[in-house]
């Protein structure tokens, strides 16, 4: 039965996963399994002593840290009722995860039990996934300062653009105030029309720039007034004269009496402007129709073209930065317009949306609270 026990006892010890080993209170080597001597490349011949000191010696030169290592198995074995944990890396590269537990007998201290696992491949799996994780966050950090730099970027591109533009066109003004009326120098006053005109549009590119970095930059101010919102739809539209008589589409414009309320003029302006530039730009050259209508707490207002109309997949991503509901292969624009327009609506406290359908035109509705303008959005 003794027998029998011993065998059951070896068998289970060479079936363990980790790397056993038993010593006395003399550090006489007890029992040990094929594991241990696996993990510590151990011969038969360094444990047939049963020296649990020469056996150390051997496991010492394997270790990356020798000294430290032999430090601190000899303060183990110093606290006999002690349990310890240790990871030890091996000049090999691998990790080994040290358990030990004095053995007890009757209640008496008569060994220690050392159990070791090879935990390489685990560790390097953690410390590879730490490293993926803090790569990401690099990526990320990078990316979001690509962004900053980008919005930077754009902020004083778009003021150092500004700047001689600016100086451009009071010198094209003056030029053609100067030529006098009559004189055959009318192909010469065309031409600074329409460098004129190019100027303008350049400005309007910049200033949906400067926008733009405004609103990325939580920078968007509002200086909100009493403002009528058929005069400003009046303004927008004389500011678009000339492309309205070009585009061949009529404005009509349908309001009940003044739309009052307290918001941005400018801002308001540019909403309308934009909405506006977009009907006369895919209209088709057909009438563009205008209605103001107010319910006492929130003005409306609807702008209608009867034009190639947006495709309902488009609608949805309508109002993001850089998106179009065409291509901007045949129609160009920054794709800003609508954006712009968004964000300055919903800095009054109100929303825009759009209905339309293919070949049937578009109908987009800002609708404004009558009362205080929301503060911007950051």
């Amino acid at each position: 039965m003794l027998r029998l026990s011993v065998s059951l006892l070896k068998a289970t010890l060479e079936s363990a996963a980790d790397g056993i080993l038993a010593v006395d209170l003399e550090r006489r080597i007890v029992l040990f399994n094929r594991r241990f001597t696996e993990i510590f490349l151990l011969t038969d011949e360094a444990l047939a002593r049963r020296d649990d000191a020469y056996a150390l010696d051997c496991v010492r030169d394997l270790m990356r840290d020798p000294d430290a290592f032999r430090s601190r198995i000899e303060e183990i074995y110093r606290h006999p009722d002690a349990s310890s944990f240790d990871v030890f890396e091996l000049k090999d590269g691998r990790l080994i995860e040290c358990y030990s537990l004095p053995q007890h007998l009757a209640g008496v201290v008569v060994g220690r039990v050392w159990s070791h696992r090879d935990v390489t491949a685990r560790v390097r799996a953690v410390q590879q996934r730490d490293q993926l994780l803090q790569e990401e966050r690099r990526a990320r950090a990078d990316a979001e300062e690509a962004l900053r730099l980008r919005d930077e970027f754009v902020a004083i591109a778009s003021h150092e653009l500004r700047t001689p533009l600016t100086s451009l066109q009071l010198v094209m003004q003056g030029l053609e105030r100067r030529l006098a009326p009559g004189l055959d120098i009318e192909q010469a006053r065309a031409a600074v029309a329409r460098c004129n005109r190019q100027i303008r549009r350049l400005a309007d590119l910049v200033d949906a720039l400067l926008d733009v970095s405004r609103i990325q930059a939580g920078k968007l101010e509002l200086q909100p007034s009493e403002v009528d919102l058929g005069a400003v739809v009046r303004d927008a539209a004389a500011q678009l004269a000339d492309q309205l008589a070009q585009a061949g589409s009529e404005l009509i414009v349908h309001a009940e009496g003044p739309v009052v309320g307290r918001w941005d003029s400018d801002r308001l302006e540019q909403v309308v402007t934009n909405l506006l530039t977009n009907a006369i730009k895919f209209g088709g050259g057909r009438p563009i129709e205008i209605v103001i209508a107010s319910d006492g707490r929130t003005a409306r207002l609807s702008m209608t073209d009867h034009g190639i109309g947006i495709d309902r997949g488009a609608q949805s991503k309508l109002f993001e930065r850089f998106k179009r509901g065409v291509s901007a292969k045949h129609y160009g624009g920054l794709g800003l317009g609508l954006y712009i327009a968004r964000v300055f609506v919903e800095a009054h406290g109100g929303r825009v949306h759009v209905k339309s359908e293919l070949g049937q035109g578009s109908t987009f509705t800002v609708e404004l609270p009558l009362s205080q303008a929301a503060p911007p959005p950051s």
